[in-house]
């Protein structure tokens, strides 16, 4: 009966860190578009998807997680 505790407690970190980096990567990406940093050099008006793959906007991934999790509205 210890054991359900704490296997609750792992699957709980787990879900929080995989939540974490969908979000940071999803600020990361909306971040990317907002300042206009991934435009297509051939197609104007478009996103080159490579680059909103790999870009990094922010310096640092906390200041992604920061940023969603202080400005919840649009």
């Amino acid at each position: 009966m210890k054991q359900l505790p704490w296997t609750l407690l792992a699957l709980t970190l787990g879900l929080i860190v995989w939540l974490s980096l969908a979000v940071i990567n999803a600020e990361n990406q909306r971040n990317a578009l907002i300042t206009r940093a991934c435009a297509d050099p051939v197609f104007k008006g478009e996103v080159d998807a490579k680059c909103l793959a790999n870009i990094q906007s922010r310096q640092n991934w906390w200041q992604h997680l920061t940023y969603a999790l202080t400005h919840v509205k649009p």
